[in-house]
């Protein structure tokens, strides 16, 4: 079976804008899910115990529910409850609230693989909070957490293709009305696949890029005559 090409043309207009609504999708998914991991994990870590189960059983029900039952449960569900969601925002929000779940987990994994006397040291020198999170947590959290958020990245991009059976107009369901017009789901759904595996692959260089900075302190460390003697 060879490709027709003249119809892939065709159809690359289509395929192109659901590429756009995806990326567009994934980029606000992804910065809502972060944020959203940041705050549980620091509910995670908090000293009062009822932000710590509120968080656990959030991060629980998240990492135990399918994300199409959340997209479902988003654009069917909440309106009964008095809450109204575009099938956009909807899909958002529940993406975001999946994947801020395994954000946090990924968080404080990181922070705790930090040696308690990089923290300890900080506070004997009198540094603030928010210093310490910056020059002393950050710098080295960073490098561990990174390969696991890229993961989670592609991992959300590819779920964005839930979202069209809400009629979320990204690559999956643009790729749908590709073929629904053009009856060659052969040629369609593998030049959608490309796509993606794309937009994966440079997103992996990206993270391998900044992973390879990153870590560049250690690989001074290890390089230094004072590191090879250790």
């Amino acid at each position: 079976m060879s490709f027709d090409w003249a119809l892939i043309s065709e159809t690359l207009p289509l395929l192109a804008q659901g590429t756009l609504v995806t990326l567009q999708l994934s980029a606000i998914t992804a910065l809502a899910a972060l944020a959203g991991g940041a705050v549980l994990a620091s509910f995670c870590a908090s000293r009062a115990r009822p932000l710590r189960l509120m968080a656990q059983i959030f991060i629980g029900a998240m990492r135990g529910i399918p994300p199409l039952v959340l997209v479902l449960i988003a654009f069917y569900v909440l309106p009964a409850l008095g809450l109204l969601l575009d099938p956009m925002t909807a899909g958002v929000v529940a993406l975001a609230s999946y994947f801020s779940a395994y954000v946090a987990v990924a968080l404080g994994s990181a922070i705790a693989a930090i040696p308690a006397g990089q923290t300890e040291a900080a506070l004997v020198i009198g540094m603030t909070p928010r210093l310490r999170l910056v020059r002393v947590i950050l710098p080295q959290a960073l490098p561990i957490v990174l390969p696991v958020l890229c993961g989670l990245l592609i991992g959300l991009i590819k779920e964005t293709a839930l979202l069209s059976v809400i009629s979320v107009g990204e690559l999956t369901f643009a790729t749908k009305q590709a073929v629904s017009r053009t009856y060659a789901p052969f040629e369609v759904y593998m030049t959608a696949a490309m796509f993606y595996w794309a937009i994966s692959a440079a997103l992996e260089a990206a993270a391998r890029a900044l992973e390879h900075r990153t870590t560049r302190f250690r690989r001074n460390i290890a390089s230094s005559p004072k590191g090879r003697l250790s």
